[in-house]
């Protein structure tokens, strides 16, 4: 995996391309890229999410399009900023900037979907934060998660869910999180670069 310093470049260049216009990119590195890049700075976006909802309820959308944008400007590759900003754009009728949000939120479902299909370690859904877990688990598939387990198998970490989907069904999901084991290492022993 890349250091920090190259999975920023790595990041930047990607965002380069997806603010050109440029979807065709490798979604799943973009993210890979923006997690080991720490480009978010820990920035949390709750606060934020929590004062959209307010404005966008309230009709103040300039300001809801502003916090969405603040998401996005946190982290390119995430998509909740992607999602916030679809939201407000579609409320002010600015269809075509909306589409323009909803495609960038769907290479990125679609990067994790492809990644497997979370029902065993082996067929984990990859993610690079426990944020993207529940932001995917939650808003792409609409599942509440009601148990959460870290388990190691075969020297790889994951989040064993236990989730109610849509229609109500109880069911385990998996996805696997070694990037956010490997930033935890780092955390407490910077030293440690690469694996």
């Amino acid at each position: 995996m890349d250091d920090r310093a190259d999975a920023t470049i790595k990041y930047e260049a990607y965002k380069t391309r997806v603010v050109a216009g440029d979807l065709n990119i490798d979604w799943r590195d973009f993210r890979l890229a923006a997690a080991l890049g720490q480009i978010s700075k820990g920035f949390d976006s709750q606060p934020v999410h929590d004062q959209f909802v307010e404005d966008l309820d309230a009709g103040r959308y300039e300001k809801a399009l502003a916090e969405s944008l603040t998401v996005i400007d946190s982290n390119m590759a995430n998509g909740e900023g992607h999602l916030l900003a679809m939201i407000v754009l579609q409320k002010m009728g600015r269809k075509e900037e909306a589409n323009k949000q909803e495609a960038i939120l769907n290479a990125v479902g679609k990067s994790i979907m492809e990644s497997g299909d979370g029902g065993s370690a082996e067929t984990a859904w990859f993610t690079v934060a426990p944020s993207e877990t529940v932001f995917f688990m939650t808003e792409a598939l609409g599942a509440q998660i009601e148990g959460q387990e870290l388990v190691h198998v075969n020297g790889h970490a994951y989040d064993k869910l236990t989730v109610r989907d849509r229609q109500g069904k109880r069911r385990v999901v998996w996805f696997n999180t070694d990037t956010n084991e490997l930033l935890k290492k780092r955390g407490m022993h910077p030293k440690v670069a690469t694996q």
